[in-house]
């Protein structure tokens, strides 16, 4: 057998004897010890348990030999320090698999027997040598294993301790194989079976003192199995408080590990959702990230309970009836004055206005403006009271829009968001119509013949006029066309006069059907008398109805509405929120083009977050580490006590995941105190603000991953030696 520090030893060792090994310092002595209790490993020959071999033997049969096996007193005593002295004896009856009842019948009788009984609950910190000594022969004992490994247990005593640890070491040795390493045989002469003399790393002297006979174990036997769950969950909770001070080390670093990542995490949430708000929006105009486009999922007009419903809903800040309203805008621009405004029915206008009145009559409005605006300051608003503008409408409709009164508004708008111009009733259904009527598709049936106006094309097309009876029209005289022969076509221009026509609309809202019956026919001569329209070169083709027919086409209700939402973070669940109802919704946020510049930025992000957030983890596996280190004595123990890695693993994973629950908790208690106002602080508010319930799990998992991701870094560490190497290495 070659291991370091010893060869060519040759031994067999019987249980009852009580051998005593001598020798001067660096003889080999220690080194023996370590090899048969399996904590050095060794390079030639062979050894032997109860004529196993045992040089295929891997660290998890070591670790299993050592269990079942050896009971180590050692030199130093390699106690648990901050234990109890219950807690270190009971410690090696949790590491063999002991029930609950065994364990501490057992321990409080290993406790007697060493005289021990005063100290249960004291520190191990606190006693004096002899005492750590008989500590340390108890859970040798405790264990039951039938050979009892003592390296120097009198080194470090007085001469009265070291005579009541021999005296105790004798009475095990009557059903026990005891092996002490001393560098005083006096002490144990009377009591030696076998004396061994080292030198050199070999033995030369082997003499057997007195022939001894095995007595019985004056305790009760219970056979050993593997540690449990439970128990392994319970030395993890233990150990996480044991030593506070460690405790709060390895908090602090987890509480910046979870500060840090859920900043990088929101920073992250927010530059996306930044970047969601920032683009183009080539259908809606008057685009608002907080804008919310609604239909009924039946195609139907929305109704005054179907507004008031949506008014009624969480986070909703505003209802817009007339959506189809919101993308058209009014520019209204005098000599002193000029601002680009959406209309709204004065009815969804609230409070009252700072300068001027209410509208009253159509064509009256409201402007809504933000004050800071250099274009709508006091002084400008005083200026355009009551002055009437010409606003184009629609494809070609102009109107007149007299202000009547201004309100300011502070809010912080949209980068193309201008202004409001708030109208009555009568006048938002008035533009609503044409709205409709210039974004129709017309189709005329003229004696069987289809003829289509397409948006923006007014031949062929339906506009209202007064001189026009209800059920009538009047058309064209190319409309006469359609009634006469090749050669008639010169000879009666009024050839329409008396037949039906059928007028289509067709919209991505509705479609609608009229027959009108042709009362007559213009030419360019009489069309201002006969349409009281000024405009033939614009008009001209044309077929006007009368404005009641002109209002069953096109007078209709809303049929897409507008919602606005107060907090932005909560818009998908309000949006889930309306979908419920049975609302088909289209959040405008989800409607914008990014530039190529933005697509890049975005892809660049995502690698340089995870980098980021792999720094962070990396600055704290390297202070908990630090931490940790001061924990390797107390694994390395329980690896020398025959605890299995496996075990030791589930340990160390529940002492840091306890601990990063603990941070997170704490973090989580700020987040409430932050969202109920009792703590202000920005950086703190902006992760409240950011960080939806997905996120708090997403950041969570993240934590508890790293948090593994420590327990397995440092469990591969602590085992990449022997037990014994390890342990020597954090002396």
């Amino acid at each position: 057998m070659i291991a370091s520090g010893i060869s060519r030893v040759n031994l067999e060792l019987d249980l009852g004897e009580f051998v005593v090994i001598t020798g001067e310092s660096g003889s080999g002595k220690s080194t023996l010890l370590n090899v048969i209790s399996g904590l050095d490993s060794y390079e030639e020959g062979e050894m032997y348990i109860e004529g196993k071999e045992t040089s295929h033997f891997l660290a998890t049969d070591f670790e299993e030999y050592r269990k079942k096996y050896i009971g180590n007193i050692f030199q130093n005593y390699n106690l648990v320090n901050s234990y109890t002295v219950y807690q270190n004896i009971e410690l090696i009856l949790l590491i063999n698999g002991y029930p609950k009842d065994v364990v501490k019948r057992r321990t409080d009788e290993i406790i007697e027997r060493v005289g021990l009984t005063a100290f249960r609950r004291t520190k191990v910190s606190k006693l004096s040598g002899g005492q750590r000594q008989r500590v340390s022969i108890a859970r040798a004992l405790a264990k039951d294993t039938d050979i009892i490994l003592a390296d120097e247990p009198t080194g470090n005593l007085d001469s009265a301790s070291a005579q009541g640890i021999v005296e105790l070491l004798s009475e095990i040795a009557h059903d026990k194989l005891v092996i002490v390493v001393t560098h005083n045989y006096d002490q144990f002469e009377a009591y030696a079976t076998r004396r061994i003399k080292m030198h050199d790393g070999k033995i030369v002297e082997n003499i057997v003192l007195r022939e001894t006979a095995p007595a019985a174990n004056s305790l009760t036997k219970i056979p050993a199995g593997k540690m449990s769950g439970g128990s392994c969950l319970h030395l993890g909770v233990r150990n996480t408080f044991n030593i506070f001070y460690k405790f709060l080390l390895l908090m602090m670093v987890f509480l910046f590990l979870v500060f840090a990542v859920a900043s990088q995490y929101t920073t992250f949430v927010n530059k996306n959702y930044e970047t969601s708000i920032l683009g183009y929006n080539s259908y809606f105009y008057n685009y608002s990230n907080d804008r919310i486009v609604l239909k009924k999922s039946d195609d139907g007009l929305f109704t005054d309970d179907d507004f008031a419903a949506l008014a009624r809903m969480d986070n909703i800040r505003t209802v817009a009836p007339n959506d189809i309203l919101l993308d058209s805008s009014l520019y209204l621009e005098s000599d002193l004055f000029s601002m680009e405004a959406y209309p709204h029915s004065i009815s969804e206008f609230s409070g009252e206005p700072d300068l001027g009145r209410m509208p009253e009559q159509p064509g009256e409005a409201l402007l809504v403006g933000t004050q800071d605006d250099y274009t709508l300051s006091p002084e400008v608003a005083e200026t355009i009271l009551d002055e009437t503008f010409q606003v184009w409408f629609g494809d070609d409709s102009e109107i007149s829009i007299t202000v009547v009164g201004v309100a300011f508004n502070d809010a912080e708008e949209n980068f193309n968001y201008s202004g409001e111009l708030y109208l009555t009733d009568d006048q938002i259904q008035e533009m609503r119509t044409q709205l409709y009527s210039s974004g129709s598709t017309v189709i005329v049936n003229i004696n069987g013949k289809e003829m289509e106006a397409g948006m923006g094309d007014f031949y062929y097309r339906v506009l209202p006029s007064d001189k026009v009876g209800k059920g009538q029209a009047i058309a064209s005289e190319d409309v006469s066309n359609f009634y006469l022969s090749e050669e008639e076509e010169d000879l009666n221009m009024t050839a329409a006069v008396g037949h039906d026509i059928d007028v289509q609309v067709r919209n991505m809202f509705y479609q609608e059907k009229l027959t009108l019956r042709i009362s007559d026919v213009y030419t360019e001569k009489n069309y201002r008398d006969k349409t009281g329209d000024d405009d033939y070169d614009m008009h001209g083709g044309a077929i006007f109805i009368s404005p009641d027919d002109f209002s069953v086409l096109f007078g209709k209700g809303n049929y897409q509405c507008s919602v606005y939402v107060e907090d932005l973070k909560a818009e998908d669940e309000t949006v889930k929120a309306i979908r419920d109802l049975g609302y088909v919704a289209l959040p405008l946020k989800d409607t914008v083009l990014e530039d190529n510049d933005g697509d890049i930025i975005s892809m660049m992000e995502v690698p340089i977050t995870i980098l980021i957030i792999a720094a962070i983890f990396c600055i704290a596996y390297i202070v908990a580490g630090l931490i940790l280190r001061s924990r390797s004595s107390y694994f390395s123990i329980l690896r020398m006590l025959g605890l299995a890695k496996k075990q030791i693993r589930r340990i160390l994973d529940v002492e840091v995941l306890l601990v990063a629950n603990i941070a997170f908790a704490i973090f989580l208690i700020v987040v409430l105190l932050v969202s109920r106002g009792a703590i202000d602080i920005e950086y703190m508010r902006t992760l409240v603000e950011y960080l939806q319930l997905r996120d708090y799990i997403i950041l969570y998992l993240m934590i508890c991953a790293m948090a593994l991701l420590i327990s397995v870094w440092y469990s591969r560490r602590l085992f990449r030696k022997t037990a014994m190497g390890s342990f020597r290495e954090e002396e």
